[in-house]
């Protein structure tokens, strides 16, 4: 009995005890919320990278894996990290982020992206052996997803291009042609293009003599007939054209012998002002248009468009109504450039404007844009910011409509990064006087606690005479050291000493710098100077461009129409001899590769790249 009391007397003693006790793991949440969780956090990171924010997404990856190593996405998000580092130029970071993958022992069909992935790293690291193994390992895979062996063959294509193999890429390019309904139809055009100006004519020969059947020999035959027109052998020419048509009756390379062989050009109008305030620019356009004009199949017509709108319309009108005319090309002021597209939309003739009016593609879908606009001037800013840690960011800008311009697409770009605008403070446009605007600007910026930082980087979209006083004005203020940022307007061979010494340090984009060391850069440069006699400058190497763009489409064997045009334009993929031409997006603006630029030592130079990358956007 004792022994029942004594035993009861320790239960009811320890019965509080066990009371106030936690539960020993906290309540989980249920699995449903979790996974939305895990979804809402991925599909975060995939928006970034879609609107091609690599630096944003890679890091929304990163701490996607942080909180959900396990998660229902988590290999998605490895790979995906794995090609955004590639993206972003790290491609010794890209190789080891797949290799990880790879040593997880993942799923098959995850195995064999990691394995292409790999592949694609030592090829961009320039290690053609490595890369040659990998890829060549991969094609042996039963299990190989068609896309990805569409995508294993045109890259051994790149590889053998690279090193100078003409015939095993044509062997290769036949490869991926099998499951081109699969693959990329813009790169197999690409890569079917620069495999025909690589190769030499003993090349071709043999090539079209091996594969005498094969689809792919009608685009060998043409090239023959081609280089054979061009070095004056006209018999030879009609000799291939002959060979082709028996061959390959049907083939849009047919067609286009016929065009090659009556010797007619493409006529493309070209409107510029070549007279009143803007003629100085309209000849620098047109010069470079005539140096890219030399040996093309395409004929230029110049019109002067003045500075007034209702001239440029009706120019355009006039040239709509000419159907020898294929499209119109043409410098066109904000003033001018509404009023011409509208006319070349409503007479449903190709427009492709130099100008940097904002939102002129969306007047309709004959409108292209092929010039240097402030939103992917800012987008290249705020990237570079990214990568360099900077976050915070003030807008010091003229009260113009350049500068309000600016002024929005910063402030726009930054908000899709997910940085912080601390301030915007504007100044009268012409001001030489800033001290009054910086204690106001430095009084906006002052941290709520004490410590945190005023701001990383603050950007002044104004000429140099301008960004150079503001920048010593700093020196007194409690904003002295801050980054600065501007535009193009700095990259100017004009702009004085004492000015270069102010902005020291100073980032800016352009999208063409005469000191850049490619060689396809410094030959046009070459090229223009001794036609010229005077050194080019972004006018002159974009009217440059798009006439070798013209001139690109001219030279290929599909047929050439106002109504195909459009799409053509939207296919095309680089264009050799234009390092700085990418695409035209689905806006059609053009995408083009940005320098980022900065003063050191007196001298404007490109920015060096963070980490081993690549120092161009």
């Amino acid at each position: 009995m004792v022994r029942k009391l004594a035993v009861l007397f320790l239960f009811m003693a320890l019965l509080p005890a066990c009371a106030a006790m936690p539960p020993p793991f906290p309540p989980e949440r249920p699995a449903r919320q979790v996974r939305e969780t895990d979804s809402a956090l991925f599909q975060a990171a995939e928006a970034s990278y879609r609107r091609q924010a690599y630096r944003q997404a890679y890091q929304q990856y990163a701490n996607y894996l942080e909180r959900y190593p396990q998660g229902l996405r988590a290999t998605a998000a490895r790979l995906r990290e794995a090609e955004i580092a590639g993206l972003l130029g790290d491609w010794q970071g890209s190789l080891r982020h797949y290799q990880s993958i790879l040593a997880q022992q993942p799923q098959p069909e995850v195995a064999l992206k990691a394995r292409y992935g790999i592949g694609r790293a030592y090829f961009k690291l320039g290690d053609y052996q490595q890369a040659t193994q990998v890829l060549d390992s991969l094609t042996a895979a039963t299990d190989l997803p068609r896309s990805l062996w569409f995508s294993t063959q045109a890259l051994m294509v790149e590889i053998a291009l690279k090193q100078g193999q003409v015939p095993q890429a044509f062997a290769r390019l036949r490869l991926a042609a099998q499951d081109l309904a699969s693959g990329d139809p813009e790169w197999f055009e690409d890569l079917k293009t620069r495999l025909l100006e690589q190769a030499t004519v003993p090349e071709l020969e043999q090539l079209a003599a091996l594969y005498r059947d094969n689809p792919l020999s009608a685009a060998l035959l043409l090239r023959l007939a081609r280089r054979s027109q061009d070095s004056g052998q006209l018999e030879e020419a009609r000799k291939w054209v002959a060979t082709l048509k028996d061959r390959f009756p049907n083939s849009p390379e047919a067609a286009g012998a016929d065009r090659l062989l009556s010797g007619s050009k493409v006529v493309v109008g070209c409107l510029l002002p070549l007279s009143g305030q803007l003629s100085n620019i309209g000849f620098r356009v047109q010069r470079g248009m005539e140096l890219a004009a030399k040996g093309a199949s395409v004929k230029l017509v110049f019109r002067d468009t003045g500075a007034d709108p209702e001239t440029a319309a009706a120019i355009v009108r006039e040239l709509a109504q000419d159907e020898s005319v294929l499209a119109i090309l043409g410098f066109l002021s904000s003033a001018t450039a509404q009023s011409a597209a509208e006319a070349a939309q409503g007479a449903t003739v190709p427009l492709i404007a130099l100008t940097q009016k904002d939102g002129l593609t969306q007047t309709g879908n004959w409108i292209f844009q092929a010039f240097l606009t402030p939103r992917q001037q800012v987008r290249a800013l705020v990237r570079q910011g990214q990568s360099l840690g900077l976050k915070r960011f003030a807008i010091l800008y003229p009260d113009s409509s350049y500068g309000r311009t600016f002024s929005q697409n910063f402030q726009d770009e930054v908000a899709a990064v997910g940085g912080e605008l601390a301030a915007q403070v504007f100044y009268s446009p012409g001001a030489q006087e800033f001290g009054p605007t910086l204690a106001a600007l430095a009084e906006s910026l002052k941290p709520e606690t004490e410590g945190a930082p005023i701001a990383t980087a603050l950007f002044i979209p104004d000429d140099a005479a301008a960004v150079a006083a503001i920048a010593e004005g700093l020196a007194g203020t409690p904003l002295k050291g801050i980054q600065l940022l501007g535009t193009n307007l700095l990259n100017n061979p004009n702009v004085p000493a004492a000015q270069l010494t102010s902005l020291q340090g100073v980032i800016f984009p352009d999208a063409f710098f005469a000191g850049d060391p490619n060689p396809e850069v410094q030959k046009f440069i070459a090229d223009y100077r001794q036609r010229y006699g005077e050194e080019p400058d972004y006018l002159a190497a974009q009217g440059y461009t798009v006439f070798r763009v013209m001139a690109r489409l001219a030279e290929s064997p599909q047929a050439l129409s106002r109504m195909e045009l459009p799409q053509q334009l939207l296919n095309l993929k680089g264009v050799p001899g234009l390092p700085w031409f990418q695409k035209f997006n689905a806006q059609r603006e053009e995408e083009t590769v940005l320098y980022l630029l900065t003063i050191s030592g007196g001298s404007v130079r490109m920015v060096p790249p963070p980490s081993g990358g690549e120092p161009r956007q």
